[in-house]
């Protein structure tokens, strides 16, 4: 039983569909803007932005989002050299839980983060923020069932790529080290690019070197020395939690892998 339903709220008082800037006096210190804790959410749609934290510069260019958490030592600006309007949509995010879940998800897919405009997660966004922009969200447990939607959606599209992110390889890529302790096939990372099984392995192979079971089975591999060196795991739990059906395939695994070297 949840002894407080309103720890569950969120609250989405402020947001834009569209907003342009084009000049660098548009600056903004996550640091100086109050006490109470909430979430900026910021994604461009056309030009680039930029956002610091943690003493590195992200550029934040068109289908992109990042994820400022007030208070705290980040920055977002118009940058000095741009050429062309930065145009972004933007939302507020309040609540103790929400601010919660969005750390999380900052510290899984960083503080810039892939959302494309055609996706499902992009759809989305635009909905809330055209909603809080005309005060349509006042109502808590709307406005909380809407957010809690557009995360575990754009969670689930970074999680399992889709053709449309994308690059087929740079999706492949990103499905196999999302997914490498499941069962995983070749025939299933075709599928997520929209390409045969043929095509999807010439030019996997081409761009990367390894063909796409090689490429898996690496991760797996590295996976596995990882966890033998850290923790005395028996054979049979590191096979499990690294992707390998058994004991004699990790150990088939990691010889060749020790034979190639």
């Amino acid at each position: 039983m949840i002894s407080d339903p309103n720890a569950l709220l969120l609250s989405l008082p402020f947001g834009e569909p569209l907003t342009s800037v084009n000049s660098p006096r548009y600056s903004w210190n996550s640091a100086v803007r109050g006490k109470e804790e909430f979430v900026i959410l910021q994604w461009t749609l056309e030009g680039e932005g930029c956002f610091e934290i943690g003493g590195k510069a992200w550029p934040v260019k068109a289908e992109e989002a990042f994820i400022a958490i007030v208070p705290e030592s980040s920055e977002y600006y118009f940058p000095k050299r741009a050429q062309e309007p930065w145009k972004f949509a933007w939302l507020n995010i309040y609540g103790a839980l929400g601010v919660s879940l969005f750390r999380q998800f900052r510290a899984q897919f960083g503080p810039v983060v892939p959302l494309p405009r055609r996706s499902a997660a992009g759809m989305l966004f635009l909905r809330l923020s055209e909603l809080a922009s005309t005060g349509k969200l006042s109502d808590p447990h709307e406005a909380s069932a809407e957010c809690y939607a557009f995360l575990m959606k754009w969670s689930h599209q970074l999680t399992r790529p889709m053709m449309q992110l994308g690059d087929p390889v740079q999706v492949a890529m990103a499905l196999c080290a999302a997914r490498f302790r499941e069962p995983l096939g070749v025939k299933e990372m075709a599928a997520q690019t929209g390409l045969s099984r043929e095509h999807f392995t010439r030019i996997f192979t081409a761009s990367t070197g390894k063909s796409p079971a090689g490429y898996l089975r690496e991760l797996r591999v590295n996976a596995a020395r990882q966890m033998l060196r850290g923790q005395d795991a028996p054979l049979k739990e590191v096979a499990l939690r690294c992707g390998f059906p058994s004991v004699r395939s990790l150990k088939t695994a990691l010889q060749e892998s020790t034979r190639s070297r």
